[in-house]
């Protein structure tokens, strides 16, 4: 009886080890170079546009780079981001507007290309999620300059770059099914 437990716990073990995916590499994007941003909370890089709040977080596991915008002022600001000197007409990520105040939704998260122009209206927030910033999977040792911009009413353009590269920080965390 013992050698039948013991059996079929061996057979447990290896279905279980068959159906759990590989491990995946976990690339994510460092500070590279000098840069005018200043260390926020939670790992994240604060910065201000126009007098609207924006952070850029690149400790995110599904995300490659989000940048937030909280529009607290009385204007819409127009918000454009991506690698310096590029244009990419396919989806570098996705953008998702909500009330910073207010009623729970809005509208659903759509596609955002490089240095595309988003208003981001007052007393709204705007969440880029950068998956792919260059249009494509990163590789180790990639590098780049992000650059993010906001256009105010009267059409005044105030930019911010920091220059990033792509390391290894070990195995992606698999997810719970």
């Amino acid at each position: 009886m013992v050698h039948h437990l013991a059996g079929f716990g061996v057979l447990l073990v290896l279905l279980t080890a068959c159906n759990t995916p590989p491990p995946r590499p976990w690339l994510r994007y460092e500070p590279a170079g000098p840069h005018s941003f200043a260390n926020g909370p939670n790992g994240c890089w604060i910065t201000r546009l126009h007098g609207v709040d924006v952070s850029l977080d690149l400790m995110q596991v599904e995300t490659r780079a989000q940048v937030t915008v909280h529009n607290r002022t009385a204007a819409p600001i127009e918000m454009r981001m991506g690698p310096e000197a590029t244009s990419s007409y396919a989806a570098i990520g996705t953008v998702l507007l909500r009330q910073i105040e207010g009623p729970v939704g809005g509208p659903d998260t759509v596609p955002y290309n490089s240095m595309q122009a988003q208003v981001v209206d007052a007393g709204w927030r705007g969440t880029f999620h950068l998956d792919t910033p260059l249009g494509r999977e990163p590789g180790v040792g990639q590098y780049f300059v992000l650059t993010i911009e906001g256009r105010d009413a009267k059409g005044q353009v105030e930019r911010i770059s920091m220059p990033l590269c792509a390391t290894n920080v070990g195995t992606m965390p698999n997810k719970a099914r």
